[in-house]
């Protein structure tokens, strides 16, 4: 892979499985100021702050909620005045209230999932093109789901919905990033080795085989592999791309 060309780097949701798969390989390889968002793993963000340190690299760890426009806002700009600007900022934040039937989802879980999934990348976004357009560049990275295109899970509806707002997102701001140099891309994980399937939605192992029987290639992903397509999307080899959505899914749906 060519060089890394941002060096200022902002990742939301830095302490989850793909967060930390994509710091570790960040910062074995490339020098780099990072910026990163967590919201309470705490013993995954010490971890982290021992690898950084043992590298060639700089971290500024900010630890909040991001519900509402101001929080997302005041992220942005606390990073960017510990780095003295922002290059690329990866959204890999995301969860959902409660898994249950479609039926008897509650009001309050439907705005929380579409706050925290659609409404907070939204405004992320926002602010750090906002300072991107200023310095004529930068790189904004996304994060959907496969399933978006295919209607989801019953029982993860409002999550679902927000992750297709994504894809629609990432059109809209690639174009309107384009004219300042601003390239827009959103990966799409599938069924990937993360607590999100075993502990978020609680999925038993049976549950979990069910569900890679239906994957042509017949395994569940790594977040190391969503990390390496994100690394492209960061990288040099890859200034000719925007407005797209990479699925890393193992052919489902095929």
């Amino acid at each position: 892979m060519n060089a890394l060309k941002p060096r200022r780097l902002l990742i939301l949701g830095g302490t989850s499985g793909i967060g930390e798969a994509l710091i570790r390989s960040l910062v074995a390889t490339h020098p780099v100021k990072l910026g990163v968002h967590y919201h309470s793993n705490e013993k995954c963000k010490e971890q982290l702050e021992i690898s950084i340190a043992n590298s060639n690299s700089e971290a500024f760890f900010l630890r909040t909620e991001l519900f509402f426009q101001e929080e997302c806002h005041r992220l942005i700009d606390s990073y960017v005045e510990w780095a003295d600007g922002i290059d690329a900022m990866i959204q890999l934040t995301g969860g959902v209230a409660a898994v249950r039937s479609w039926r008897d989802v509650i009001e309050k879980e439907w705005v929380q999932d579409l706050a925290l999934n659609l409404n907070a990348p939204y405004f992320l976004a926002q602010r750090a093109m906002e300072h991107m357009s200023k310095a004529k560049g930068g790189k904004i990275i996304l994060t959907s789901t496969a399933s978006a295109q295919h209607g989801g899970g019953a029982d993860t509806i409002a999550y679902g919905v927000a992750k297709a707002g994504i894809e629609f997102l990432t059109k809209s701001l690639a174009r309107i990033g384009a004219p300042h140099s601003i390239l827009v891309n959103a990966v799409a994980p599938g069924f990937i080795e993360t607590k999100f399937h075993t502990e978020t939605l609680d999925r038993g192992h049976k549950q979990i085989k069910e569900r890679i029987e239906k994957i042509p290639l017949k395994r569940s992903g790594s977040a190391n592999e969503v990390a390496a397509v994100i690394k492209f999307l960061l990288s040099g080899e890859c200034s000719f791309i925007t407005g797209e959505v990479i699925s890393v899914s193992g052919g489902d749906w095929l």
